[in-house]
């Protein structure tokens, strides 16, 4: 499935769970999200235990969920967490 989203809003985020979050294997960690890219950079998948945001080359992306509820309580982590200040905004 496929909705609007703010792509740079969500790769913020992305950039926050790697560099606030907790690294086990090849994904981070932090506030219910877990972030992964491929080895390239090219792919970042954001994803909690319902909704997953996989976001491609030319900031295509899909965002598979169940329900429109489990949607929204994702989008609301991603932008809790792109509010938060990052170390480098210290």
């Amino acid at each position: 499935m496929s909705s609007e989203i703010d792509i740079r809003m969500a790769l913020r985020a992305y950039q926050k769970v790697v560099e606030l979050g907790e690294k086990r294997g090849n994904k981070h960690y932090y506030k219910g999200i877990s972030a992964y890219s491929d080895l390239d950079g090219y792919n970042v998948d954001l994803t909690d235990d319902k909704v997953t945001l996989s976001i491609n080359f030319h900031s295509k992306y899909n965002l598979d969920y169940k329900s429109a509820l489990d949607k929204d309580e994702f989008m609301e982590k991603l932008k809790k967490i792109d509010k938060i200040k990052s170390k480098q905004q210290e």
